[in-house]
């Protein structure tokens, strides 16, 4: 046995856990209170109006989903969703999912792109490229004075297919890598 090996057996029988080293899943705790504060600042800032009620959200971790309306109680069970993934909340900010992106309709959205079929940058999006988008063509909700710079609403023939960050001129593909064109 080698010398830290046992240390880390002697730590393991006087009660304290010796830190984790290497590869191996991290355990979440699922009783952390998790600030939705970013999620209700991207849903004022993006959507006219938030398309699940408030107190169906519930949070795993830091993974937010919206439950259906009747939903038994689920403590003690695993499930793959309890909803409608809706995103994560990561370092006081938060990150929309696809799910929440392929369930919205264009006019739902404050900004969002909308790209003909026979536009080339809609196949471009589709295999997951960065495409140069002018800011006049972000459209934008008229009563709210907003900047184009931020998340926005891809959407080909007027039909949501993901999101993208805008920034400059460039719209930062945000569609996922399992879903890309080859």
């Amino acid at each position: 046995m080698t010398e830290g090996h046992a240390d880390a057996v002697a730590g393991r029988r006087s009660g304290r856990e010796a830190p984790r080293v290497g590869k191996g899943r991290a355990k979440v705790d699922r009783t952390a209170v998790v600030s939705l504060e970013p999620l209700q600042a991207f849903m004022g800032e993006l959507l006219h109006s938030t398309p699940f009620a408030a107190e169906r959200l519930v949070c795993y971790g830091e993974h937010a989903y919206a439950s259906p309306e009747v939903m038994p109680e689920l403590h003690g069970l695993k499930v793959v969703r309890p909803g409608w993934y809706i995103g994560a909340l990561h370092r006081g900010r938060f990150e929309p999912s696809h799910a929440l992106a392929m369930g919205l309709r264009m006019r739902e959205a404050k900004r969002a792109l909308s790209l003909a079929a026979s536009d080339e940058r809609a196949l471009r999006y589709l295999k997951g490229e960065t495409l140069e988008v002018a800011e006049s063509e972000i459209i934008r909700d008229p009563e709210v004075n907003q900047a184009a710079k931020g998340y926005c609403l891809v959407c080909i023939e007027g039909h949501p297919v993901g999101w993208g960050k805008w920034h400059d001129g460039m719209l930062k593909n945000e569609y996922p890598p399992g879903w890309r064109w080859t």
